[in-house]
């Protein structure tokens, strides 16, 4: 009998427009599972999940914390304070990966810098791809971009890496550009470009969206609302409809006839992850309001902070400054996940924290049993009274971390082909600085305000990436040159990214 093949950009259309685009099936792939019948390879994906946050304690060395007002001296703690190659010790922030037995599927690459010149503070002075002395904002684009700051704007200078592999594939969309951190949460100031990881030619900043009911529009009925009044009118009718899926039932139905009973098998369960998502989505409603602005206050269950009281421990409040960013970074996460599986789009930037977060921790490290009066900026420079150093930075580290695991976990649970998703994707994890020399007065060691000592790690197989082990960088390897093998894992064939050239081999193996 002949096999029934099936085209891979089938949709499912039904009523009022909807259309509902299905993961990759046995019967849209050649006969070794490794490619699709009618077009070749299988799609091969690239996601960035960013940290607002440093990665040791300011002025602590890597094997001091106090906790509770006793101080203590330990290893493991510092993400990297571990052996190279494979096997290694995990430490406290790689906890939440090996809790979902991801450990075999990423590597650390520690060991990076951004140049930056130790005699001069003035921008003409600043090497290629380097940073301008003065952190946060002078090590944003260089880290982003690969391309040199030359003064303290956060803005990149140059495309991102995002959207450079984005510009390699035609998806229905681009790429996702998301954020969790609704607010700003520190008053008398704004964002002022601390909310952007992601921009396009020239530099130019795409705003990130924050409402998971409008990213789910966007992906499942092609509407992505404009003003006020078209996003209350697409919250009403969301809230009206019983599913996506009541609108396209006869077509869903005469599709399930024809397949086999492993396609079906997996259809049935992509039916079941969309109607589920419905669900959570409409169990914490987002706000309406216009997109990437501070939203009206949502419902009880998904409140939005406010500002932040103070920052430290004797003026913080302990119900402000935070929105739920732990819900929201879930939601944001299973429609990366839903975005990929279907190849809506192959790119995607989730912005947990933005630069220099003043997102109150107290609520999240009281949910890993250390409660910390600041907030994550405050956490990584003094914590509070009582808790500060190493670990406590390396905890919340550690809660960025479990939302990078979260999605991985859910790709790598995802079959496709002759394997799984995240067997086909390029996972970047972010934070957004290292933990050594001071970029600003270019000589105090072991602070939070440096570009030198970095870490980023590389999950998926992707373009033959080789992962399991700790990669320890030679010296005065950047950054964008880790983005770079990552890029070209994702199928970019250029060897320059930025200011930055020569991938990092070591993480092909």
């Amino acid at each position: 009998m002949k096999k029934f093949i099936l085209p891979r950009r089938t949709l499912l259309r039904g009523l009022g427009g909807v259309a509902v685009s299905l993961p990759v099936l046995e019967c849209m792939l050649n006969g070794n599972g490794d490619a699709y019948a009618q077009t070749g390879e299988l799609p091969k994906r690239y996601a960035i999940v960013f940290a607002g946050q440093t990665i040791g304690g300011d002025g602590w060395e890597e094997d001091k914390s106090q906790v509770a007002g006793v101080r203590k001296t330990e290893g493991g703690h510092f993400i990297a304070d571990t052996a190279a190659g494979s096997g290694y010790a995990v430490t406290t922030p790689l906890e939440p990966l090996e809790k979902l037995g991801l450990m075999g599927d990423f590597s650390m690459v520690s060991n990076l810098k951004i140049p930056w010149n130790s005699n001069s503070v003035e921008g003409a002075d600043v090497p290629a791809g380097g940073a301008f002395r003065d952190f946060h904002g002078g090590g944003a684009s260089p880290l982003l971009c690969g391309t040199r700051s030359q003064t303290a704007s956060f803005r990149a200078a140059s495309i991102t890496s995002d959207q450079i592999v984005a510009g390699l594939n035609k998806t229905t969309q681009g790429s996702l550009v998301l954020r969790a951190q609704p607010s700003w949460y520190l008053s008398g100031s704004e964002f002022a470009g601390r909310q952007y990881i992601s921009y396009g030619a020239g530099g130019k900043a795409i705003e990130a969206q924050i409402n998971p009911s409008i990213v789910y529009g966007s992906l499942f009925d092609s509407f992505v609302p404009k003003d006020d009044g078209q996003q209350a009118a697409h919250d009403f009718e969301l809230r009206a409809r019983r599913s996506v899926l009541s609108l396209i039932t006869d077509k869903r139905e005469r599709i399930l006839g024809k397949l086999g009973a492993a396609d079906k098998a997996r259809l049935e369960a992509h039916f079941d992850e969309i109607r589920a998502l419905e669900l959570r989505i409409a169990a914490a409603p987002p706000t309406t309001g216009e997109q990437c602005q501070r939203p009206a206050a949502p419902p009880d269950d998904l409140p939005l902070g406010g500002d932040n009281a103070g920052s430290d421990s004797s003026s913080i409040g302990t119900n402000t400054g935070y929105s739920d960013e732990d819900t929201r970074a879930r939601l944001l996460a299973d429609l990366i996940h839903m975005a990929f599986v279907c190849d809506i789009t192959r790119v995607a930037t989730l912005q947990i924290t933005v630069f220099q977060s003043h997102m109150n921790v107290f609520k999240i490290s009281t949910d890993f049993g250390m409660p910390i009066r600041a907030d994550l900026h405050e956490c990584g420079h003094n914590g509070d009274e009582t808790t500060r150093g190493q670990l406590p930075v390396s905890m919340c580290l550690g809660w960025h971390i479990g939302h990078y695991a979260y999605l991985m976990d859910k790709l790598k649970r995802t079959p496709e082909g002759a394997g799984n998703v995240l067997d086909n994707t390029v996972m970047i994890f972010m934070p957004e600085a290292g933990h050594g020399i001071q970029l600003n007065d270019a000589t105090s060691n072991f602070q939070t305000h440096s570009v030198d000592r970095m870490v980023l790690l590389v999950g998926g197989r992707a373009g033959g990436l080789a992962p399991g082990r700790h990669i320890v960088a030679p010296a005065n390897t950047h950054p964008g040159q880790v983005l770079l093998s990552a890029m070209q894992a994702a199928g970019y064939t250029e060897d320059k990214f930025g200011e930055v050239s020569g991938k990092l081999a070591d993480v092909f193996g």
